[in-house]
Protein backbone atom coordinates (compact mmCIF):
# COMPACT_ATOMS: atom_id res chain seq x y z
CA UNK A 1 0.00 0.00 0.00
CA UNK A 2 1.66 3.49 -1.48
CA UNK A 3 0.51 6.27 1.10
CA UNK A 4 -0.24 9.51 -0.48
CA UNK A 5 1.91 12.34 -0.05
CA UNK A 6 -1.25 14.16 2.42
CA UNK A 7 -1.34 11.32 4.70
CA UNK A 8 2.78 10.99 4.20
CA UNK A 9 2.88 14.39 5.30
CA UNK A 10 0.45 14.62 8.17
CA UNK A 11 2.59 11.70 9.49
CA UNK A 12 5.73 13.63 9.73
CA UNK A 13 3.74 16.75 11.44
CA UNK A 14 2.92 14.19 13.80
CA UNK A 15 6.32 13.44 13.97
CA UNK A 16 7.88 16.38 14.24
CA UNK A 17 5.73 17.82 16.96
CA UNK A 18 6.55 14.98 19.45
CA UNK A 19 10.13 15.26 18.63
CA UNK A 20 9.99 18.84 19.34
CA UNK A 21 7.77 18.85 22.50
CA UNK A 22 10.17 16.01 23.74
CA UNK A 23 13.37 18.22 23.09
CA UNK A 24 11.86 21.22 24.45
CA UNK A 25 11.73 19.87 27.77
CA UNK A 26 15.21 18.93 27.55
CA UNK A 27 16.18 22.54 26.80
CA UNK A 28 14.07 23.91 29.35
CA UNK A 29 16.20 20.94 32.04
CA UNK A 30 19.81 21.94 30.52
CA UNK A 31 18.72 26.12 31.06
CA UNK A 32 17.02 24.91 35.12
CA UNK A 33 20.99 22.84 35.12
CA UNK A 34 23.16 25.83 34.09
CA UNK A 35 20.93 27.84 36.57
CA UNK A 36 21.89 25.50 39.26
CA UNK A 37 25.53 25.32 38.24
CA UNK A 38 26.22 28.45 36.52
CA UNK A 39 28.73 26.43 34.34
CA UNK A 40 30.05 27.39 30.65
CA UNK A 41 29.60 23.65 29.84
CA UNK A 42 26.08 23.47 30.88
CA UNK A 43 25.64 27.02 29.07
CA UNK A 44 27.09 25.93 25.37
CA UNK A 45 25.40 22.42 25.86
CA UNK A 46 21.58 24.40 26.19
CA UNK A 47 22.57 26.76 23.28
CA UNK A 48 23.86 23.58 21.24
CA UNK A 49 20.26 22.05 21.71
CA UNK A 50 18.13 25.52 21.63
CA UNK A 51 19.79 26.06 18.35
CA UNK A 52 18.57 22.06 17.63
CA UNK A 53 15.40 22.85 18.44
CA UNK A 54 14.95 26.22 16.57
CA UNK A 55 15.93 23.52 13.92
CA UNK A 56 12.82 21.42 14.13
CA UNK A 57 10.55 23.94 14.93
CA UNK A 58 11.53 25.28 11.78
CA UNK A 59 10.88 21.93 10.00
CA UNK A 60 7.53 21.26 11.90
CA UNK A 61 6.24 24.75 10.89
CA UNK A 62 7.12 25.08 7.24
CA UNK A 63 5.78 21.26 7.15
CA UNK A 64 2.32 22.17 8.20
CA UNK A 65 2.69 24.94 5.39
CA UNK A 66 3.49 21.92 2.90
CA UNK A 67 0.58 20.27 3.93
CA UNK A 68 -1.65 23.18 3.56
CA UNK A 69 -0.45 23.71 0.15
CA UNK A 70 -0.84 19.42 -0.69
CA UNK A 71 -4.15 20.22 0.15
CA UNK A 72 -5.04 22.99 -1.46
CA UNK A 73 -5.44 25.60 0.71
CA UNK A 74 -2.60 27.41 0.19
CA UNK A 75 -1.12 28.29 -2.97
CA UNK A 76 1.95 26.29 -4.86
CA UNK A 77 3.89 29.93 -4.88
CA UNK A 78 6.43 29.21 -2.50
CA UNK A 79 8.84 25.56 -2.21
CA UNK A 80 7.81 25.26 1.59
CA UNK A 81 9.61 22.11 2.06
CA UNK A 82 12.66 23.55 0.84
CA UNK A 83 12.54 26.94 2.71
CA UNK A 84 12.04 24.34 5.97
CA UNK A 85 15.09 22.40 5.18
CA UNK A 86 17.21 25.73 4.52
CA UNK A 87 15.88 26.76 7.75
CA UNK A 88 16.80 23.77 9.67
CA UNK A 89 20.33 22.78 8.14
CA UNK A 90 21.36 26.79 9.64
CA UNK A 91 20.40 26.43 12.89
CA UNK A 92 21.85 22.64 13.04
CA UNK A 93 24.66 24.29 11.71
CA UNK A 94 24.72 26.64 14.54
CA UNK A 95 24.20 23.92 16.96
CA UNK A 96 27.64 22.22 15.54
CA UNK A 97 29.51 24.95 16.82
CA UNK A 98 28.61 24.79 20.35
CA UNK A 99 28.16 21.18 20.31
CA UNK A 100 31.92 21.53 19.48
CA UNK A 101 32.16 24.57 22.12
CA UNK A 102 30.89 21.98 24.76
CA UNK A 103 33.30 19.24 23.57
CA UNK A 104 36.39 22.08 24.18
CA UNK A 105 34.90 22.61 27.48
CA UNK A 106 34.26 19.78 28.96
CA UNK A 107 37.43 18.59 27.71
CA UNK A 108 40.04 21.62 27.82
CA UNK A 109 42.64 19.50 29.69
CA UNK A 110 42.92 16.77 26.91
CA UNK A 111 46.26 17.82 24.81
CA UNK A 112 44.81 19.25 21.71
CA UNK A 113 42.69 21.68 23.50
CA UNK A 114 45.69 22.44 25.93
CA UNK A 115 47.32 23.62 22.55
CA UNK A 116 45.20 25.14 20.31
CA UNK A 117 43.02 26.93 22.79
CA UNK A 118 39.81 28.95 21.49
CA UNK A 119 42.03 28.13 18.21
CA UNK A 120 40.11 25.09 16.90
CA UNK A 121 36.35 25.74 18.54
CA UNK A 122 36.92 29.22 16.65
CA UNK A 123 37.98 27.49 12.93
CA UNK A 124 35.12 24.79 13.36
CA UNK A 125 32.85 28.05 13.49
CA UNK A 126 34.39 29.60 10.69
CA UNK A 127 33.43 26.10 8.83
CA UNK A 128 29.73 26.18 9.52
CA UNK A 129 29.69 29.67 8.82
CA UNK A 130 30.32 28.44 5.36
CA UNK A 131 27.32 26.14 5.14
CA UNK A 132 24.99 29.13 6.17
CA UNK A 133 26.18 31.31 3.81
CA UNK A 134 25.93 28.91 0.95
CA UNK A 135 22.31 28.33 2.55
CA UNK A 136 21.60 32.36 2.78
CA UNK A 137 23.02 32.34 -0.80
CA UNK A 138 21.07 29.71 -2.71
CA UNK A 139 17.85 30.71 -0.73
CA UNK A 140 18.40 34.89 -1.94
CA UNK A 141 18.93 33.40 -5.81
CA UNK A 142 16.62 30.81 -5.52
CA UNK A 143 13.33 32.63 -4.16
CA UNK A 144 10.65 31.96 -3.40
CA UNK A 145 11.72 27.85 -3.95
CA UNK A 146 15.38 27.70 -3.03
CA UNK A 147 16.86 24.56 -4.61
CA UNK A 148 17.70 21.33 -2.38
CA UNK A 149 21.45 21.31 -3.38
CA UNK A 150 23.61 18.47 -2.38
CA UNK A 151 27.21 20.74 -2.33
CA UNK A 152 26.15 22.59 0.88
CA UNK A 153 24.24 19.06 2.28
CA UNK A 154 27.24 16.94 1.93
CA UNK A 155 29.27 19.53 3.27
CA UNK A 156 26.87 20.20 6.34
CA UNK A 157 26.46 16.36 7.06
CA UNK A 158 30.65 16.80 6.90
CA UNK A 159 30.81 18.60 9.66
CA UNK A 160 28.41 17.35 11.64
CA UNK A 161 29.95 14.21 11.63
CA UNK A 162 33.54 15.79 13.05
CA UNK A 163 31.14 17.60 15.73
CA UNK A 164 29.77 14.21 17.12
CA UNK A 165 32.91 11.86 16.57
CA UNK A 166 34.82 14.56 18.81
CA UNK A 167 32.06 14.22 21.16
CA UNK A 168 32.72 10.49 21.26
CA UNK A 169 36.26 10.80 20.79
CA UNK A 170 37.23 12.94 23.80
CA UNK A 171 34.84 11.08 25.74
CA UNK A 172 35.72 7.29 25.49
CA UNK A 173 39.46 7.76 27.29
CA UNK A 174 37.29 9.55 30.06
CA UNK A 175 35.03 6.80 30.48
CA UNK A 176 38.07 3.95 30.82
CA UNK A 177 39.38 6.33 33.51
CA UNK A 178 36.58 6.61 35.35
CA UNK A 179 36.13 4.18 38.71
CA UNK A 180 32.44 5.25 40.31
CA UNK A 181 29.80 3.38 38.10
CA UNK A 182 27.75 6.75 38.22
CA UNK A 183 30.65 8.51 36.14
CA UNK A 184 30.70 5.62 33.95
CA UNK A 185 27.40 5.53 33.25
CA UNK A 186 27.32 9.55 32.50
CA UNK A 187 30.32 9.51 29.97
CA UNK A 188 28.26 6.26 28.73
CA UNK A 189 25.16 8.39 28.04
CA UNK A 190 27.45 10.97 26.40
CA UNK A 191 28.96 8.18 23.62
CA UNK A 192 25.19 6.92 23.45
CA UNK A 193 23.99 10.10 22.41
CA UNK A 194 26.95 11.14 20.00
CA UNK A 195 26.21 8.17 18.33
CA UNK A 196 22.69 8.53 17.78
CA UNK A 197 23.43 12.12 16.85
CA UNK A 198 25.52 10.65 13.71
CA UNK A 199 22.84 8.36 13.24
CA UNK A 200 19.92 11.17 12.73
CA UNK A 201 21.61 12.54 9.57
CA UNK A 202 22.82 9.06 8.34
CA UNK A 203 19.15 8.40 8.45
CA UNK A 204 18.09 11.35 6.50
CA UNK A 205 20.67 10.58 3.88
CA UNK A 206 19.21 7.29 3.08
CA UNK A 207 15.68 8.96 3.46
CA UNK A 208 16.80 11.57 0.40
CA UNK A 209 18.22 8.70 -1.53
CA UNK A 210 15.68 6.00 -1.78
CA UNK A 211 12.50 8.71 -1.87
CA UNK A 212 13.79 11.94 -3.34
CA UNK A 213 17.33 10.86 -5.28
CA UNK A 214 16.36 7.46 -6.76
CA UNK A 215 12.46 7.43 -6.35
CA UNK A 216 12.41 4.07 -4.92
CA UNK A 217 10.43 4.51 -2.62
CA UNK A 218 7.01 6.50 -4.11
CA UNK A 219 6.48 10.21 -2.61
CA UNK A 220 9.32 10.00 -0.14
CA UNK A 221 8.86 10.37 3.60
CA UNK A 222 10.85 6.97 3.71
CA UNK A 223 11.03 4.82 6.86
CA UNK A 224 14.20 6.53 7.40
CA UNK A 225 12.51 9.45 7.94
CA UNK A 226 10.83 9.00 10.59
CA UNK A 227 13.59 6.55 12.40
CA UNK A 228 15.96 9.70 11.99
CA UNK A 229 13.83 11.27 14.43
CA UNK A 230 13.68 8.63 16.78
CA UNK A 231 17.41 8.69 16.62
CA UNK A 232 17.00 12.81 17.47
CA UNK A 233 15.11 11.87 20.53
CA UNK A 234 17.47 9.29 21.55
CA UNK A 235 20.16 11.87 20.77
CA UNK A 236 18.66 14.52 23.54
CA UNK A 237 17.93 12.87 26.04
CA UNK A 238 21.00 10.90 26.57
CA UNK A 239 23.10 13.79 26.46
CA UNK A 240 21.00 15.10 29.11
CA UNK A 241 21.32 12.21 31.06
CA UNK A 242 25.38 12.22 30.57
CA UNK A 243 26.23 15.54 31.70
CA UNK A 244 22.97 16.73 33.89
CA UNK A 245 22.53 12.90 35.25
CA UNK A 246 19.05 13.64 37.36
CA UNK A 247 19.78 12.82 41.23
CA UNK A 248 17.38 9.56 41.03
CA UNK A 249 19.69 8.36 38.14
CA UNK A 250 22.50 8.99 39.67
CA UNK A 251 21.82 7.83 43.26
CA UNK A 252 20.30 4.27 40.89
CA UNK A 253 23.79 3.61 39.74
CA UNK A 254 25.24 4.40 43.41
CA UNK A 255 23.32 2.00 44.95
Amino acid sequence: MVLSVETKLLLAIITEGIVLLSVSFVVLFLYIKYRQRKKSAALALAVAFTFYNIAIICLFTFRILAYLQEVGTLSDYYGFSNIGISLGYGFSALSNIFIFIFVSIIFAQSPMFRRTGTIAPLIFASLNGVTIGLLVGNAITNWPNPSYDLGPTVYHLILTFIAFISLIRFTIPSYKAATLKWEKAGFQFIIVSGTFGILVYLSFVVDVILGDLTGIIENGYTPFFFIAYVCALIMCNFAYLGYSMPNAVRKWFKE
